[in-house]
């Protein structure tokens, strides 16, 4: 083969390279924003889920505490293999799930408090739960602020990409 032959020869694989390069860059750059969009989604769905809540008996804390608990879940099965994306997604779901103790603990306090006896007895009964429901906020509230920040390193991350 002749000497420019072998240099076209040569070009041809380099840019051929390049372009397979190019293009798997590309799809690279597509999963991790699929990705991105798929936690952005599950966490806007807990977002939803505690901003809609309304109530203030222990039912329908309860009942948040579980759909906070399916949105644990349901980020826990996202096929996740971007590496800072899978630990982020770790983190919300431990995060969600820290949230949904948290209220769950708050139901346990209201229900104890409500089936306390109207006596000595039931008065001290109360007010441990009324300990138990400060001490349960305090950590929900720590998980929602938690929960925030991860939001905002996630939108951070996804926007560089």
């Amino acid at each position: 083969m002749k000497r420019s032959g072998v240099l076209a020869l040569s070009l041809a694989l380099i840019l051929g390279l390049g372009g397979t390069w190019a293009i798997a860059t590309v799809e690279d750059h597509q999963q991790s924003r699929q990705q991105c969009q798929q936690l952005i989604d599950r966490v806007n769905q807990g977002y939803a889920q505690t901003l809609a809540f309304q109530g203030s008996d222990a039912t329908a804390l309860k009942r948040l505490a579980g759909q906070l608990n399916t949105i644990a879940d349901s980020l826990r099965q996202l096929e996740i293999d971007r590496r800072p994306l899978r630990h982020i997604q770790q983190q919300f779901v431990q995060g969600y799930r820290n949230l949904s103790q948290g209220y769950y603990g708050i139901v346990e306090a209201l229900v104890a408090a409500d089936n306390a006896p109207k006596n000595e007895t039931g008065l001290e009964q109360v007010q441990q739960a009324q300990i138990q429901v400060k001490e349960a906020g305090a950590a929900a509230h720590e998980a929602a602020r938690h929960i925030d920040q991860l939001a905002q390193d996630l939108n951070q991350l996804c926007h560089s990409n």
